[in-house]
């Protein structure tokens, strides 16, 4: 298992429902279903726990408020992307970078801070969230 693919896990195991986390592990098993987990993990929010979404209303589009907001719930400097719509999936790359490069662009896209389990989603119709162990 690749560490992208522990990262991803994790956060299926974190902030997903029970009633999808079996399927979405059953597709991230399956590498050739890895497009099909995305649309239907990024898509849109309903298989996201309620308890652990935060929506970010109106969505913001500056790295730097959506940094500090994701700083005050623990996020370091680094985050791992997750999004069928960017070169860098998969990867962990600077976390201000990453969100100028997905925040207001309908990316489709999820942010994610391992160590401090904190994680910026936007779907494709620009819709934001922020999930946490602590709201």
């Amino acid at each position: 298992m690749e560490a992208s693919d522990a990262v991803l896990r994790d956060i299926i195991d974190r902030f997903v429902q029970p009633e999808h986390a079996e399927r979405f592990l059953y597709l991230l098993e399956k590498p050739k279903r890895r497009s099909q987990l995305y649309e239907e993990l990024l898509h849109d929010a309903s298989s996201l726990r309620r308890d652990k979404r935060q929506a970010l209303e109106p969505p913001q589009s500056d790295p730097d408020q959506l940094l500090a907001l994701l700083r005050k719930k623990g996020a370091g400097q680094t985050c791992f992307i997750f999004s069928r719509r960017h070169a860098l999936d998969g990867q962990q790359v600077d976390f201000r970078t990453a969100l100028a490069s997905v925040a207001g662009q309908m990316s489709e896209a999820i942010l994610y801070c391992p160590k401090a389990h904190v994680a910026f989603v936007e779907e494709h119709d620009g819709r934001q969230f922020i999930l946490s162990a602590k709201l």
